[in-house]
């Protein structure tokens, strides 16, 4: 690595921002690179200090990406408190709440990548990125449930009624990120697809829980057996 893309040199370090600069160091890497391929020996070069210096602020790399991780959470709950402390309406808020985490993984492709992903596999084991991690989602489940508690479900189902969402968010944000969404073989623009998704999905929440018995009465009789259905027929109009 030439010294012109060094993030600065060492001598620019005073006692404590080295440490700093290797977490905006690894999130700047994270941009070209997979977090498989950070090691403390990339980054300390990319910093212009020896390869000794991280170990004096990160017991390893997984601690370091770890620390990494935590601030992209960071990052994403002061979005979400932006959202959660506006004058929007229950609806608006949760729909931003959603659309926000999609954009914050298309503009930061790698490091959600690291966020969600297999390279840091223990996440409890590092109270930071696991504090980090739950406010974050912490924000996001309180605005769903507030809207899910105005559109009428109870206590019992708002777990579920979250869960769901999180599903809609985290799975449209990674099917995008890795090509699979839209399908290559349609013309669906990507800002109309996110759209959609997101609002189909809270249209169903704030139908309320009626609307939701209905559709599962459909579907169960659309999934019984012919027979039986012919039976049931038979028998209303005798």
């Amino acid at each position: 690595m030439s010294p012109k893309s060094s993030i600065a040199k060492s001598a620019d370090y005073h006692h404590g921002n080295l440490r700093n600069a290797l977490i905006e160091a690894g999130r700047s890497a994270l941009m070209d690179v997979s977090a498989q391929d950070l090691s403390l020996r990339y980054l300390a070069r990319m910093v212009g200090v020896s390869e000794a210096a991280p170990s004096r602020h990160f017991a390893g790399i997984d601690e370091l990406l770890a620390t990494i991780a935590a601030s992209g959470y960071r990052d994403l709950a002061a979005l979400r408190v932006a959202i959660r402390d506006s004058e929007d309406t229950a609806l608006s808020k949760a729909y931003r709440m959603m659309r926000v985490y999609v954009e914050f993984a298309q503009r930061h492709n790698g490091l959600f990548g690291l966020m969600i992903g297999p390279r840091i596999a223990a996440h409890q084991a590092y109270p930071e990125l696991t504090d980090e991690s739950n406010r974050s989602f912490g924000l996001f489940s309180d605005t769903i449930e507030a809207l899910a508690i105005e559109s009428g479900w109870s206590q019992a189902d708002l777990k579920l009624v979250t869960h769901a969402a999180w599903s809609m968010e985290h799975g449209l944000a990674t099917l995008i990120l890795s090509n699979r969404a839209p399908r290559a073989d349609t013309k669906v623009a990507i800002p109309k697809l996110i759209d959609f998704v997101l609002v189909t999905l809270l249209s169903a929440i704030t139908a309320g829980p009626d609307h939701l018995q209905r559709v599962i009465q459909q579907c169960a009789r659309a999934e019984e057996p012919v027979v039986a259905r012919t039976a049931r027929k038979r028998a209303k109009a005798s």
